[in-house]
């Protein structure tokens, strides 16, 4: 390998020996001593000693694993809401009661609907026994037993149907009160007491205190970088919080060519928390300063065979670091790399990543 020092002795023998030559010998020497130092004035690292590892971020945030806006079901008057912002509830906790008085109604004639078809059946069964005893007597033709049965299977029909009528008034008598679908916290009230709620109004708004995961919008072709890195973290409201990659979603954003990745964190974290997501590359990547461009490519000064070489790299944007899989040890030319090339051409040597 050559290095800096030993430009200087080559330059001061030629000045030495140019005392002894003819002037016209004199400037052809002159005009080459330019290649001479050109040639000599150069020397190398190792990747390992320039290599950086970028780091990356893309803007993420703290999602709720469940979230809903709890709505009335039935149409009444709101009478009670116990729930206020910002409160823990259980699963099951009462969040709204709405006024039950007409359902109660409801329910109480389903019920005496049922009552007395039951009476009637009651009636019908006994009829049916004295018709089948006539019967069996001659007194009472086949026909006329047949209805006498037909009679009690239309009120045991009919019974069945006014209980089920019984039984969705104590379902909607039920939904005058909401309940949490989950533990979680209350967001936001939607609604007052005194409000007269439709069916799908929306009450309150409940976000699950258990099961947040951080959502970040990851570019698709740092994806692979990013599973490839170091456990990233969060940074959000000036502290720094470790994730794990829960799953990356198949669908590609169409506008930003970009993908939804959900991550963890332990202790979890509260939902509406927003910042940044943040990882390091673990690929070695060339400084940008040592990219050059020859011969409308984009490259790097390699030592190959003890010289410089050429070597171009298809994925280098100018101004960024651009990721290469050389071996740590590999020799890139370092000072004197920028006038390599510039009067001599070198020939090209393989590209790489």
């Amino acid at each position: 390998m050559h290095d800096g020092s030993a430009g200087a002795p080559a330059v001061c023998g030629l000045a030495h020996a140019l005392r002894c030559v003819p002037m016209r010998i004199l400037s052809i020497l002159l005009l080459l001593l330019p290649f001479c130092a050109t040639a000599q004035d150069w020397s190398a690292r190792a990747l390992g000693e320039i290599a950086v590892y970028p780091e990356f971020r893309a803007p993420a945030s703290v999602v709720a694993g469940e979230e809903a806006r709890i709505a009335a079901e039935v149409g009444a008057r709101i009478v009670a809401m116990p729930a206020r912002t910002g409160v823990e509830v259980a699963r099951g906790t009462e969040l709204v009661r709405l006024d039950e008085a007409a359902f109660r109604i409801e329910r109480d004639r389903a019920r005496a609907q049922v009552a007395l078809i039951d009476s009637r059946i009651g009636l019908a069964r006994a009829q049916l026994d004295q018709a089948r005893a006539l019967a069996g007597r001659g007194f009472i033709s086949a026909d006329g037993l047949r209805i006498r049965e037909t009679e009690l299977g239309v009120l045991q029909r009919e019974r069945d149907a006014a209980r089920a009528a019984q039984a969705a008034t104590e379902l909607a008598l039920a939904r005058t009160v909401i309940r949490a679908p989950f533990a979680g916290v209350v967001r936001e009230r939607l609604a007052a007491v005194g409000d007269l709620a439709a069916p799908g109004t929306p009450m309150l708004s409940l976000a699950a205190s258990a099961g947040a995961e951080v959502h970040a919008r990851v570019p698709a072709a740092q994806i692979d970088g990013l599973l490839a890195a170091a456990p990233p973290v969060l940074v959000a409201g000036g502290a720094e919080h470790a994730l794990r990659i829960v799953r990356v979603s198949p669908v590609l954003d169409a506008a930003g060519q970009a993908r939804d990745v959900i991550l963890a964190a332990a202790p979890a974290l509260p939902p509406g928390l927003a910042g940044e997501l943040r990882w390091r590359s673990v690929v070695p990547h060339l400084p940008a300063a040592y990219l050059q461009q020859r011969e409308g490519r984009l490259g790097a000064w390699l030592v190959r065979g003890g010289e410089p070489a050429f070597v171009a790299l298809p994925d280098a944007q100018a101004g960024r670091p651009v990721a290469v899989d050389w071996p740590a040890d590999t020799r890139v030319v370092d000072a004197g790399r920028f006038a390599l090339g510039l009067r001599a051409p070198t020939a090209a040597a393989g590209g790489s990543r």
